[in-house]
């Protein structure tokens, strides 16, 4: 029996922003990446890609797939909004994974390269991604720690 998978629900995410994030997340489609985030994670990647459009998640890797479940169970549990509270672990391609899955695709980008995050030093981007078809833009912010050397 797999373990239950647990989110916080859009509406208590809202309900615990300031206005001026309300309204960053909505300026950004926070909503929209929501909806098709929490679907996701409901059907599981084969019955999303029956029912995208796009047919998306194209990848069927199995390590692609959880990334891109890891992307969306942090998005319904409200990351990638700001720097202080970035999508994480999911690397760079998992994170453009992600995006591609939800119709974005990359116009810009910024990265601090000494980023600390959780006492951890990595790279911050902060990504705008314009939608395929309408051509909303989404701005979001993806973490990628440095491996340890020793």
């Amino acid at each position: 029996m797999k373990n239950k998978i647990e989110w916080i629900p859009l509406d208590d995410l809202f309900d615990n922003m300031s206005e001026e994030l309300q309204n960053y997340a909505l300026d950004n489609q926070f909503a929209y990446l929501y909806s098709k985030a929490e679907r996701m994670l409901l059907v599981g990647p084969e019955k999303y890609r029956k029912d995208d459009f796009f047919k998306e998640p194209r990848s069927v890797n199995n390590e692609a797939l959880e990334l891109i479940q890891s992307g969306c169970l942090q998005i319904c549990n409200g990351k990638g909004l700001t720097n202080e509270n970035p999508l994480s672990e999911l690397g760079v391609s998992g994170f453009y994974e992600l995006m591609r899955m939800f119709h974005f695709d990359s116009v810009s980008r910024r990265t601090d390269h000494s980023f600390e995050y959780n006492g951890k030093s990595g790279a911050l981007d902060e990504i705008t991604f314009e939608h395929r078809v309408d051509k909303r833009k989404s701005t979001i912010f993806n973490f990628c720690q440095y491996p340890d050397i020793k």
